[in-house]
């Protein structure tokens, strides 16, 4: 009776660890597993650095700029897998606008992968991170994956003409107020990063 008691008592044991170990590689809700999180917050945490310091640095009367949570839908068993953010701008009068989505007849589009950022691993579980725009030009995607901080390197120097427009919609609705295109930017501008990952629909975000 003690060795059936005993044996029932590892197997318990082993099943509790088992599940344990299963959670540390796992996330339940999110569908995805530890590794996979961990890239999605490292890449974009750094598309978001990029883009933020592109409108900080290019546009003044910016008191903040911010994110939405990183929107994930779709993965291994119902691709196609996607990752989407959408970035808020704050003018300095306090009036707040979230880039992408409609305006008027106009659709804007978020920032994430494909279109922004590409993430894998190597077959040594590796992180490979590329930002798909640098310094060198929009479409000269940059190495970033060693990067904690967006490299001076991966700085967005041409006009992104996407984001451009897209602010100048929420300036002409008056979303914005006195946000304009200026080379002295908005040095004060405070920039914070959102590395929250969510499952639904990022369009359905404000």
């Amino acid at each position: 009776m003690k060795k059936k008691v005993f044996a029932i008592g590892v197997v318990f044991i082993i099943i509790i660890l088992g599940g344990i170990s299963y959670m540390t590689k796992f996330n339940i809700s999110l569908g995805l597993e530890r590794k996979e999180e961990k890239i999605i917050q490292h890449g974009f945490r750094l598309l978001e650095e990029q883009i933020g310091i592109y409108i900080k640095e290019n546009y003044s009367g910016i008191s903040k700029i911010e994110f939405s949570p990183i929107f994930i839908q779709g993965g291994k068993d119902n691709p196609p897998f996607t990752a989407d953010v959408l970035p808020v701008i704050y003018d300095e009068e306090g009036n707040r606008a979230v880039l992408g989505g409609q305006i008027g007849k106009t659709g804007y589009p978020s920032y994430g992968l494909l279109s922004d950022l590409s993430l894998d691993f190597d077959h040594n579980d590796n992180e490979i991170i590329y930002l798909e725009d640098s310094a060198n030009g929009l479409g000269v995607d940059i190495d970033v994956s060693d990067a904690q901080t967006l490299p001076e390197e991966a700085k967005i120097k041409n006009e992104l003409g996407g984001t451009d427009e897209n602010i100048r919609a929420l300036v002409d609705t008056k979303k914005l107020k006195n946000v304009k295109k200026d080379k002295t930017g908005s040095p004060k501008a405070k920039i914070d990063y959102n590395l929250e990952i969510k499952r639904g629909e990022y369009w359905k975000w404000d």
